[in-house]
């Protein structure tokens, strides 16, 4: 009887954590945290600010995208009405399922967080209109897509290279992508079809170019920049992951020697973006780094800052070696691997 109470206070205990880290990651507001950042009187560099009301770790990336401009709208694709390909993935004891809709609640929460709101959720005929409006006005560049459903509806997309999908990114758009193979399948009202020919090669110009591995987590770091821990990405799951190899592509995060946990590929005017591995926590936070921060396939790192404040204001400066013509972004974020705040500014040098 004893050791039956011991393990119900034990699991009581563990539902209390997991619901408590929860609700410490994704309803800590942007009361807590706020920033300012400046170019300096010399436009040679920045001046940021981090003020906190508690004790958070801070950090100031300053991404340097060439010619790919800041999107300004997200859209995010979901349709109950359509089928999805997704595996079912473990939670936590006490956590609540990892279904399509909870993963976006989540992740515009997230996103939010950050800074991000300019966000609508569109069905898939929705989608189909608003991706033909943006490419008919040549709006496509400031707007981007994220799916989660692990197949794109055919009212954009059914593995022909003359899809709406591929106009919409050639002229601009940027495509986020996380769950399953990209282009594998395309979904019906209430099925999913998967697709005959080399979809790959639609959308990656290479056949053969996404894992199809089922491995656990790789410890090795993507070592030809420093972006994924500038960002603090924490996904290290390759399945689904974009070959590093891909032409025009730029990767963060973990690999397993081939693939990448997090790829950024340019395609026409746009970009793909795909985060690998099922559904997880930890694959929605360095989606919603990725996305907050504004990087592309052109970023580079031009300059990085760190360090910690404790109710109070941290000040600094940063030197940067700005280029004329190129867009610049710098997102400062609180806490590190644990995010509670994100701010990003653009900097554009005429």
């Amino acid at each position: 009887m004893r050791s039956n109470t011991v393990l119900t206070v034990m699991f009581v205990i563990i539902v209390a954590a997991v619901l408590v880290g929860e609700a410490y990651v994704y309803t800590m507001n942007n009361e807590r945290c706020s920033s300012d950042v400046r170019m300096n009187g010399t436009n040679d560099g920045i001046e940021y600010s981090v003020t906190s009301k508690g004790s958070d770790v801070y950090s100031v990336l300053v991404l340097d995208n060439g010619p790919f401009e800041r999107i300004e709208k997200y859209y995010v694709y979901y349709d109950d009405g359509y089928g999805s390909k997704l595996e079912k993935v473990q939670v936590p004891v006490g956590a609540k399922e990892l279904t399509q809709w909870y993963h976006i609640s989540q992740l515009v929460t997230t996103l939010n967080n950050r800074g991000v709101d300019n966000i609508e959720v569109l069905n898939a005929a929705e989608i189909a209109a608003a991706m033909a409006s943006d490419v008919a006005v040549d709006e496509a560049t400031k707007k981007g897509l994220i799916v989660l459903s692990g197949a794109l509806p055919d009212t954009i997309y059914e593995g022909d290279a003359g899809d709406t999908v591929f106009k919409w990114i050639n002229a601009g758009g940027s495509l986020y992508w996380a769950g399953n193979l990209l282009g594998a399948y395309y979904s019906t009202q209430g099925g999913v079809t998967p697709v005959a020919e080399d979809y790959q090669q639609n959308f990656f110009g290479m056949s053969d170019c996404l894992s199809t591995d089922e491995t656990g987590p790789v410890l090795d770091r993507i070592g030809t920049n420093d972006l994924g821990q500038a960002l603090s990405l924490m996904n290290n799951r390759t399945r689904y992951g974009v070959d590093l190899s891909v032409a025009n592509s730029f990767s963060a995060g973990y690999t397993d020697g081939t693939y990448g946990s997090a790829v950024m590929v340019k395609f026409g005017n746009g970009m793909i973006c795909v985060v690998a591995g099922d559904h997880s926590n930890e694959q929605r936070h360095d989606l919603a780094q990725i996305i907050a921060s504004g990087a592309s396939p052109d970023s580079k790192n031009a300059g990085y800052a760190e360090g910690r404040v404790k109710r109070g204001t941290a000040s600094g400066t940063m030197d940067v070696s700005f280029v004329a013509g190129n867009n610049y972004t710098v997102y400062v974020y609180c806490g590190g691997y644990f995010t509670v705040y994100g701010r990003t500014t653009t900097v554009v040098i005429p």
